[in-house]
């Protein structure tokens, strides 16, 4: 992701200049629109004139807005929370548009955001502003010292410093997805002056009768989200629908978060259910292929686990890149497995080979994985308020996070052993590292503006004689993606959320990995995806999609290897979430 960081860094100023605000589109990058979006601070609060302004980006569809085939804005949100939608786009988006599109019958613009406080959004949420390094030394003292005892400082940094602390309690999901509604409701208004102006023959007078004719074609005259989310960003997809269903036009949900946990009681319990048995897959898998293409195949889970257990007692002294003395302990191993199991195709070869070389007494490859994913990189605390630098302490996820679930900055240290003790019970390989998720909320003192705790349903499709969608109700049902793999997002959540939303069909990929695309990829999947946001018609109930590729595969290919950004679902500095 580095070369699209150089590249958002070098734009900023278009992004920070683009319409001053009113959201019209301006030319960015290469080949895409950026534009700036003013919305209000607190949408519960009408007497507070504080604004926020959200980073927007687009790809243009292949034919122009007049053209017969131009199918409208699909919005997409890369997970997190904290995934910036712009360098997603500029990364992810011409391979979105190319699974949407049906050439000569319906093309799409691929659309979407820094949500607020993220990224090129402006307040930022940022306790270190020019002050990286500082940063960085507090995770390395978290790391020598544990969730128990550091994140109650570093919390008190965030609660206490006045850097990004106006837009912190104004994240939580509900405000996420208001925002949402003004981008299609200024979308919808910018293309309706649009017409206008052609219709005009490029006269600029405004004739506020024919605009609001041009904006209000259907019967609900109210336009319509038609969105794509991955990872959280199915969850910012659940509570659009639920808080506005009459805005849903397609929605497509992939790698599904349970909502219910997410947002009420301990939280993220079940996340992790799935875990431990995908990772007796990787081993399997691995024996399966050979020693060939893996070499861990010979007795390497019992190889593993033994030496595992030997880490818990005596963790490996070895050097780093630079001369420095690195201890590896079980717990670094432990969180290199799990997050492989998000991305199998680009990490389970690498990784196996790795473990191999250590458990052997070579530990290079170890320690080239621990500092590409776990330790930081000096030379980017150089740069100057540097908005993409890989964080561990991400102020905007944790400012979303506990903005949505439920409070938990009075319990006391009894009752968060037991969490971590239940999350451990449920995944010995990666429930120590999810506790740290919901620790970031433990001295967290910024209450949410607006609280939103279902229920997470949408009420049935309706439609009018003469077809078109009846206000207040969504023009199509919800379409569910998942894996049956899933390492963070699994299936029984896919299936816990499907039944919430009348009408709603479940695509099940028997792929390996958080979220099919770019782990499960297939054309049976693409077709269903496309035919849905073609004509918002489902398959019925539960189907089944084979991937194109497994992952073990080596001489395999398919759009969606590069589809996900590696950083958002891979570690970096912070708190690997969705």
């Amino acid at each position: 992701m580095r070369v699209v960081v150089g590249i958002v860094l070098n734009n900023i100023a278009v992004l920070a200049a683009a319409s001053h605000g009113h959201g019209k589109y301006h030319a960015c990058f290469d080949g895409f629109k950026c534009a700036r979006l003013i919305a209000p601070l607190d949408y519960k609060n009408d007497s507070d004139l504080r604004t926020v302004a959200i980073a927007m980006i687009k790809l243009p569809a292949v034919v122009s807005n007049d053209d017969p085939a131009f199918a409208g804005s699909v919005f997409t949100n890369p997970g997190g929370p904290g995934g910036a939608g712009v360098g997603f786009i500029l990364r992810a988006g011409k391979g979105l548009r190319d699974v949407l599109d049906k050439p000569g019958l319906r093309h799409y613009e691929i659309v979407s955001f820094d949500p607020r406080g993220i990224g090129n959004s402006w307040p930022r949420a940022n306790c270190f502003v020019h002050d990286t390094l500082r940063r960085d030394a507090i995770f390395l003292e978290l790391r020598g010292r544990g969730s128990l005892d550091g994140y109650g400082g570093t919390n008190d940094v965030e609660a206490n410093g006045i850097n990004g602390g106006q837009i912190m309690a104004y994240m939580g999901t509900p405000n996420v997805a208001r925002d949402m509604v003004h981008m299609v409701d200024k979308i919808a208004e910018l293309r309706a002056r649009d017409a206008i102006y052609r219709k005009s023959g490029g006269d600029n007078g405004e004739d506020h009768v024919e605009l609001k004719r041009e904006m209000n074609k259907e019967d609900d005259d109210i336009p319509r989200l038609q969105y794509i989310g991955y990872s959280y960003g199915t969850v910012l997809g659940i509570y659009f629908a639920s808080l506005f269903p009459g805005r849903v036009g397609r929605i497509a949900l992939d790698g599904l978060v349970d909502v219910n946990d997410y947002s009420s009681g301990p939280g993220w319990m079940t996340n992790l259910v799935d875990t431990d048995k995908i990772a007796d897959r990787f081993f399997s898998g691995c024996h399966e292929v050979g020693h060939k293409i893996c070499a861990l195949s010979s007795n390497g889970d019992n190889r593993f686990y033994s030496w595992l257990s030997k880490l818990d007692e005596e963790p490996i002294s070895t050097i780093g890149p630079s001369g420095e003395i690195i201890i590896i302990k079980s717990q670094d191993i432990r969180e290199m497995l799990g997050a492989a199991l998000y991305r199998p195709r680009s990490s389970f070869i690498n990784l196996a080979a790795a473990l191999d070389g250590a458990m052997s007494g070579d530990t290079a490859a170890i320690v080239k994985i621990l500092f590409q994913r776990h330790i930081p990189h000096l030379d980017d605390d150089c740069a100057i308020d540097n908005i993409d630098s890989e964080a561990y302490l991400q102020e905007g996820t944790a400012s979303v996070l506990c903005a949505d679930g439920d409070n938990v900055s009075d319990y006391d240290i009894a009752w968060w052993k037991q969490y971590i003790n239940d999350q451990i019970n449920t995944s010995s390989i990666f429930g120590a590292y999810w506790s740290n998720i919901r620790m970031a909320y433990n001295s967290w003192n910024f209450r949410p503006n607006w609280i939103f705790k279902g229920p997470f349903t949408t009420p049935p499709v309706v439609h009018s004689a003469s077809g078109n969608p009846v206000s207040g109700h969504p023009a199509a049902p919800i379409l569910f993606i998942s894996n049956r793999h899933d390492p963070v997002t699994p299936l029984s959540a896919a299936r816990a959320m499907a039944v919430q939303h009348p009408g709603a069909s479940l695509i099940i990929t028997e792929g390996l990995g958080h979220g099919t695309m770019g782990t499960s990829d297939s054309t049976c999947l693409h077709n269903y995806v496309a035919d849905y946001f073609d004509i918002g018609v489902v398959p019925a109930g539960e189907v089944t999609c084979i991937p194109d590729c497994g992952p073990w595969d080596i001489d395999c290919d398919t759009f969606g290897v590069e589809f996900m950004p590696d950083n958002n679902h891979g570690y970096g500095r912070g708190p690997l979430a969705f």
